[in-house]
């Protein structure tokens, strides 16, 4: 095996410490410290920057308006999708746990972006059915639901419309045969696995970040 001047715990490191430069008004920069001190304090598992990174730098092509969130914590993501972004319209949270809204509240969120956001302290699901249409949905929250959440997905998302799974490699719990025996989650990630790989609706791609991420278009 082919021996490399540094770790992979390094390149992990480098990678989410945002080693390129995000340009971030004095606002920005105060709403993004206080995200990370919550993050932090609450020991909370919100996206990393890195990801939250990727996500803004592809919404300067996809220009999504309209972003649903299974799972949005005190809504750490959000951040990205406005940053510079001046074509969001829309952002639904869905969180079950009732001890982050405050949180999400306290923030200093931008006038103009808190006006675009609507939080949702109950059911996922119940939420989702309620809206219309959706241009860019982020799944994260529990790992059991994610295959379900994305086949709800499929009745809510436009034409070219893109998902993005968070931590969807599970530690590679499901490619261990008595993980998934013995483990629910890891079965359930699994099934995910090979619904996207036989499915004809989702044109996908993994990418490597600590934990996986899946990104996925929606053909039809």
């Amino acid at each position: 095996m082919r021996d490399y001047p540094f770790s992979f715990e390094q390149l992990n490191k480098f990678s989410s410490s945002l080693p390129y430069q995000t340009s971030m008004t004095e606002e920005d920069k105060d709403l993004f410290n206080k995200l990370k001190f919550n993050q932090k304090e609450l020991n909370f598992p919100a996206i990393r920057d890195d990801i939250g990174q990727m996500i803004n730098f592809l919404f300067k092509w996809i220009k999504p308006k309209s972003i649903f969130e299974f799972g949005s914590g005190y809504g750490q993501s959000t951040f990205w999708y406005f940053l510079n972004n001046e074509f969001v319209e829309e952002v639904v949270l869905t969180e079950k746990r009732d001890d982050l809204e405050k949180v999400f509240h306290s923030l200093p969120w931008p006038e103009n972006w808190k006006n675009k956001i609507q939080y949702n302290q109950k059911d996922a699901f119940e939420v989702f059915e309620s809206i219309d249409d959706v241009d860019f949905v982020l799944i994260d929250g529990v790992k059991a639901d994610y295959l379900n959440f994305l086949k709800a997905c499929e009745n809510k998302l436009n034409n070219d419309g893109l998902v993005l799974i968070d931590n969807s490699y599970w530690r590679g719990s499901f490619l261990d045969e008595k993980m998934v025996n013995t483990k629910q989650t890891a079965k359930k990630i699994k099934e995910l696995h090979e619904y996207i790989d036989l499915s004809h609706k989702w044109e996908a791609v993994f990418l490597p970040y600590e934990d996986g991420v899946t990104l996925l278009r929606f053909l039809s």
